[in-house]
């Protein structure tokens, strides 16, 4: 089996190695086939943001598209070239991307926004979220969420300029958001990271939700009506970053406890601790009989290598694991982003 994965650098700052990289890699033979370097500048002003953050990847056809910090990239798979590059104004820190053949559905981390392309004319078809009534359900933050949120802001009187200024969720009208960090927006509350088709219905996720970066939703939302409800409420998961649907199951990574969790059809949560540890756990693919699943280093242990690791699919044995740092160097570190199955 052939498996397409994105990485970036854990220090996406650095002066170098500023790119982001689209790799397809053999599995039954942990063999790395071919990739592509996608560059991106990376800066950081009280103005704008950039960085060479690799996001999702999705299979159309004989296409690949694979999202970067505010663009997407489409490859021709055949080739393995890069045959164009399309943005829009909502398009802020991008995360999951997935696709039913017509439709490109892309989580726009940075406003918490879904955005809904025609695959054809990269048009964007609608836009969900940041101002959707969903949204703001559970909005108060215990002490100890506060507290942590806080703690990463500049200070506390930036943090009480955000919450008092006129901009708000209920009011948002859109407008170039490419450039803005989301720890400058008041629109980024839960880290919308994903939306996942089921039919005429997308499981949007959350890792965390109003500033609780632990407390993970699940929003199924109606894509011809726009219903949406909770399918898990806030806290159901624990820092959800992506999920695939198999065999009427949700299977998400949890990427700050080490451990994968599943949704059962009777609507009950589990929670499986993985290893190796300590790790982010984040991208998961199903190959038809087992699961490979993607562990990126802490900045604090950047001496440990990027894996893919494969599982049964009760997550109780480890059939196989894959060293993916080769790209950059050991003190900037190799993060796994998204990993999908490779066409055909």
């Amino acid at each position: 089996m052939r498996i397409l994965v994105t990485l970036k650098p854990v220090d996406y700052m650095a002066s170098h190695h500023q790119y982001g990289v689209l790799a397809e890699i053999d599995w039954d033979s942990r063999q790395f086939i071919r990739a592509l370097k996608l560059p991106s500048a990376a800066f950081k002003s009280r103005h704008a943001f950039m960085a060479p953050l690799t996001g999702g990847v999705c299979v159309v056809g004989d296409r690949v598209f694979a999202a970067m910090w505010n663009f997407i990239i489409e490859v021709d798979y055949k080739s393995f070239e890069i045959v164009n590059v399309f943005s829009h104004p909502l398009m802020a820190d991008l995360h999951g991307l997935s696709s039913d053949g017509d439709n490109l559905w892309v989580a726009s981390t940075g406003i918490d926004a879904v955005l809904c392309l025609d695959v054809r004319s990269k048009a964007l078809k609608w836009r969900w979220g940041p101002d959707e009534p969903i949204l703001y359900q559970d909005a108060v933050l215990g002490l100890e969420a506060m507290l942590a949120r806080l703690a990463r802001r500049y200070s506390l009187l930036r943090k009480v300029w955000r919450r008092l200024r006129l901009e708000s969720r209920a009011f948002f009208t859109g407008g170039e958001r490419r450039h803005i960090h989301k720890s400058m927006t008041v629109y980024h509350n839960h880290h919308l990271n994903g939306a996942i088709p089921n039919g005429e219905m997308l499981f949007v996720t959350t890792k965390g939700w109003n500033g609780d970066a632990n407390r993970s939703a699940v929003i199924a939302l109606d894509t011809h009506t726009m219903q949406a409800d909770f399918l898990v409420r806030p806290g159901g998961f624990s820092g959800m970053h992506d999920g695939v649907l198999v065999g009427g199951r949700l299977y998400v990574t949890q990427s700050g406890n080490n451990s994968v969790g599943w949704l059962e059809p009777d609507g009950n949560v589990i929670s499986r601790r993985v290893e190796p540890s300590p790790y982010f756990v984040r991208g998961m693919c199903h190959t038809g009989h087992s699961f490979i699943v993607g562990f990126t280093t802490h900045r604090e242990r950047l001496d440990l290598p990027a894996l893919l690791v494969e599982y049964d699919e009760s997550f109780s044995e480890e059939l196989g694991r894959m060293d993916v740092s080769r790209f950059y160097p050991p003190d900037q570190g190799t993060a796994v982003h998204s990993i999908a199955p490779a066409p055909g």
